[in-house]
């Protein structure tokens, strides 16, 4: 009986595929149901949740790490909550600080993780291993959640969501030791590179910089955000034009006309921390807080995480079927479609290819025996001249002839007339 039902109903009820519900079928209503104030249901649920963003903060001693920090936020980070301090064998010292954030009653949990010491050492071969401890460890720490049965609730995410990445303004390329560090990090999480103290440099040596910045971060193969994720971001490509960021930090105030900026004074001229011309630093604050600060969150879950929970459930030798999910089953279909259409494209292509050889062929073969019916005709029509000319010459001699006897047979027939006579 289940065979001869599955015969019977066969084709009708399709597999949807993994973690999936069958086809929806949409219906027309015959009055209002209210669904337009959906979301602003969600809306106001999620304006009262809490926001959270964890940044990372990687550089060497001494680019104004801490005082662009104050900068980005508009406020005085020194005084920590939860203060929390991981101390590494290693010379670069772990340090997250967290903070809480509100404007407008939106609430923003703040986590800056800086690493002081980075860099500051002759031999750097080990000054990333507590930092890709401290990522990995963030992400332990959040499998075990998942896993955990008495956690109900949303998991606090301590996930690194970006890593702010200063590099020295030496206008001369990244450094050995930033390019290991850059592909290193840019595996376990998003990497924005920044350029420190963006106002010892000119204009124009700020924009060879970028040049030779972007030049050695394609030649590495160094994955950048959001550069690296264009398919999964909307409204961030004009900001992408401005990577990597030259940022300038400064905590004192200037008057410049009726209007109290952040600058930077000197003796030769006042420099604005937000003014387009001077710094990029308006259109890192964009990036991180005002487009991409949900991109930066759930590509960190759904790229970076994956990666790592992925890699730790093969490792115990789990089968890589099992850690498929919705993405990546549309993922595997979307390359499949993508490789029959690609295939159909190259056999149709084939088959127009050959479709025009074989019209070409015909052609040719039509055109030689169109010349060959040509000579031929040609040839016909001149034997026929030839014999119409021997013709005319025929008839020539003939009219001759006739015409060169009948004198002597008129002179014939006069003579015999005469003797009968």
């Amino acid at each position: 009986m289940p065979l001869e039902f599955a015969h019977q109903h066969n084709g009708q009820f399709p597999d949807p595929g993994p973690w999936r519900h069958p086809p929806t079928r949409p219906l027309q209503l015959s009055a209002p149901l209210g669904l337009e104030t959906l979301p602003v249901q969600r809306f106001s649920k999620v304006r009262r949740a809490a926001y959270g963003l964890n940044l990372m903060v990687v550089g060497e001693s001494g680019l104004g790490k801490t005082t662009f920090m104050n900068t980005l936020f508009n406020t005085d980070l020194k005084e920590e909550i939860l203060p929390k301090k991981i101390h590494s064998t290693q010379t670069v010292e772990i340090q997250p600080s967290y903070y809480e954030l509100v404007e407008d009653g939106v609430l923003l949990n703040l986590c800056i993780v800086d690493t002081p010491g980075f860099g500051d050492e002759l031999n750097r071969e080990h000054n990333l291993t507590p930092i890709i401890q401290y990522i990995d460890q963030q992400y332990e720490e959040y499998m075990a959640a998942e896993r955990h049965p008495g956690i109900r609730k949303a998991i606090p995410d301590t996930r690194i969501h970006a890593v702010l990445y200063f590099i020295t303004p030496t206008g001369h390329g990244l450094k050995e030791h930033d390019v290991k560090a850059l592909k290193t990090l840019s595996v376990k999480a998003n990497v924005i590179p920044l350029i420190a103290k963006a106002d010892t440099m000119t204009a124009e040596e700020k924009k060879a910089f970028k040049a030779l910045l972007l030049r050695d971060l394609n030649a590495y193969q160094i994955s950048t955000f959001p550069s690296s994720y264009e398919h999964e971001i909307d409204g961030a490509d004009d900001l992408m034009s401005h990577i990597p960021f030259s940022v300038i930090g400064s905590d004192s105030f200037t008057l410049i006309g009726n209007r109290r900026v952040r600058a930077r004074s000197y003796r030769w001229g006042v420099v604005e921390v937000e003014n387009t011309e001077h710094s990029d630093f308006v259109y890192l604050r964009e990036l991180l807080l005002a487009t991409c600060l949900h991109d930066l969150v759930e590509s960190t879950h759904g790229v970076h995480y994956h990666e790592h929970r992925a890699k730790a459930l093969r490792s115990n030798g789990r089968p890589a079927s099992i850690l498929e999910c919705d993405d990546a089953y549309d993922f595997q279909i979307d390359s499949t479609k993508q490789q029959n259409k690609q295939e159909m494209e190259r056999k149709e292509e084939q088959i127009r290819q050959s479709f025009i050889e074989k019209v070409q062929e015909k052609e040719h073969a039509l055109r030689e025996r169109e010349e060959r019916l040509t000579a031929l005709r040609a040839d016909m029509v001149a034997e026929l001249e030839h014999y119409k000319t021997l013709l005319e010459a025929e008839q020539r001699e003939l009219d001759e002839l006739v015409s060169n006897s009948r004198p002597n047979t008129l002179s014939k027939n006069s003579s015999k007339l005469f003797k009968a006579k």
